[in-house]
């Protein structure tokens, strides 16, 4: 398997190289030359086995023996998933008698989804230096609006050979999701604020310092954002996993904010995973429920608008690109073109056979602030389930998207994090009383009581680059000086 740039600049990389890589040199996203099917009898071999095995013989169509043999890359799924609380790793749970279930993905380490990747990612990393031979280090850079964060912090943190910096909007996410970068004691993680930024100003401060070659090869600079493909590969297993789950073809609802999630069920289904439909959930950020409605992807003048769905309050959906790249027929050439305009204008007009195409794979709708207070309400009295904010997007959006759907579709809604994550919002949604009533989760309580040992910095990229260089200057001197 080879991978080749969104824009056109490289083609011809390898996995571990496109791992490394992170963004292409022409800000590109890598993506596979070709996507593998799966024929019927492996599908049905694949249906009887468990989480890690069946997470094998995904990567495994991604990955080049010659890189990462099988032993290695069996090694590190099973380490990766032996993290999670659930033996399943990503359960799936019947909701109601409605059609409507749940794929819970909060089992891992930090209650969120990202687990599934990141603690695959966290230990490629180490394995693909420790085969350089050990003595090479990773900047792990990244942007968070409220998960990632946690997540790559927790696959990397006490690792020697990393160095993790981690961006986030001060004040912008809740107080939990900053409690579990901000107070986490290892000397190789940096959780860092952005004084009166967005999730969209992190991300774009990101792509900048990876444009930068002399900065990004000074530090060795590593993706941990889903822009790097790893993140998108380790995903496509739980839309199979749940698939295989149930009697016919499931829909997926899911919550999307930086389109990453819903890419890899997109990836999934063209591998040949049973799917009756792939619907995108966005909160009141609707820039792309309004792209799949109208062809135009426009990125609104006042920025983002704080939601109770902080993790999706995002205006530029990084993966999206991937997405266009594909519906444009894989035409790398038209993908830069309305990717310059989007960066140049702030939108692009799709053509018209590259829209039609977007809206046969998947449908999209946007859920407001009572829609997510009425759904988390109405699921708590009428399945005793607790839901985050983020996951009731996906149902209410699965409830207002089904006549779309083939009527015997099951309808999996993908649970993106532990709703303990989210109390206020929960609270909100449920009343006092009832909320006294639903047990808390004490691995996350107790992080509020711990010090924060976070950095604030300005919104700007001259600052974080700044702080970047200073630390890995301390960093390398003080590595020579253990060596004396």
């Amino acid at each position: 398997m080879r991978y080749r740039s969104t824009r056109g600049g490289v083609r011809g990389v390898s996995f571990v190289e496109a791992v490394m890589m992170g963004l292409g040199p022409d800000r590109g996203l890598l993506v596979p030359e070709s996507i593998p099917t799966v024929s019927a009898s492996t599908l049905a071999r694949w249906k009887g086995l468990a989480f890690d095995e069946l997470a094998f013989e995904v990567i495994s169509l991604y990955v080049d023996r010659e890189e990462i043999s099988a032993e290695e890359l069996r090694e590190l799924v099973r380490g990766a998933y032996a993290t999670f609380r659930s033996k399943d790793v990503t359960p799936v749970v019947e909701l109601d008698r409605s059609r409507v279930h749940l794929l819970e993905l909060f089992h891992g380490p930090t209650f969120a989804f990202k687990d599934v990747a990141l603690q695959f990612l966290g230990r490629l990393f180490e394995l693909i230096l420790k085969k350089k031979g050990g003595e090479d280090h990773l900047t792990i850079l990244g942007a968070t609006s409220g998960d990632t964060g946690s997540s790559a912090i927790e696959g990397v943190r006490g690792r020697d050979s990393v160095e993790c910096f981690i961006l986030y909007p001060q004040n912008r996410t809740s107080k939990i999701q900053e409690a579990q970068m901000a107070t986490v004691e290892d000397p190789n993680v940096h959780a860092i604020a952005l004084a009166g930024a967005e999730f969209d100003d992190c991300q774009k401060i990101v792509k900048a310092l990876f444009a930068d070659a002399q900065f990004r090869d000074r530090n060795a600079l590593g993706a941990v954002n889903s822009i790097n493909w790893a993140r998108i590969v380790a995903q496509i297993v739980y839309y199979f996993y749940a698939a295989f789950r149930l009697e016919a073809p499931p829909a997926f609802s899911v919550p999307t904010g930086n389109f990453g999630d819903v890419l890899a069920g997109w990836y999934a289904t063209r591998m040949g995973c049973p799917c009756s439909g792939l619907l995108v959930a966005t909160n009141a950020n609707d820039i792309l429920a309004r792209f799949f409605a109208s062809g135009t992807y426009e990125r609104p003048a006042a920025g983002a608008v704080p939601t109770l769905a902080p993790s999706m309050d995002i205006c530029v959906s990084s993966n999206f690109e991937r997405f266009v790249f594909h519906c444009s027929g894989d035409d790398a050439d038209v993908c830069a073109r309305l990717m310059a305009d989007f960066e140049n204008a702030g939108s692009f007009i799709a053509p018209e056979p590259l829209h039609v195409r977007a809206r046969a794979y998947m449908r999209a709708a946007s859920v407001d602030r009572d829609g997510i207070l009425r759904t988390i309400r109405d699921v708590h009295e009428s399945a005793g389930y607790v839901l985050d904010p983020h996951t009731a997007c996906g149902v209410k959006a699965a409830l207002d998207l089904k006549d779309d759907l083939p009527s015997d579709a099951p309808i999996v809604c993908l649970a993106c994090a532990h709703h303990a994550k989210f109390p206020d919002a929960v609270r909100q949604a449920v009343g006092d009383d009832h909320f006294a009533k639903i047990p808390p989760e004490p691995k996350l309580q107790t992080l509020l009581d711990l010090p924060f040992r976070n950095t604030v910095l300005a919104n700007s990229a001259t600052a974080v680059k700044d702080f970047i260089d200073a630390t890995m200057a301390r960093r390398r001197a003080n590595k020579k000086l253990n060596k004396i």
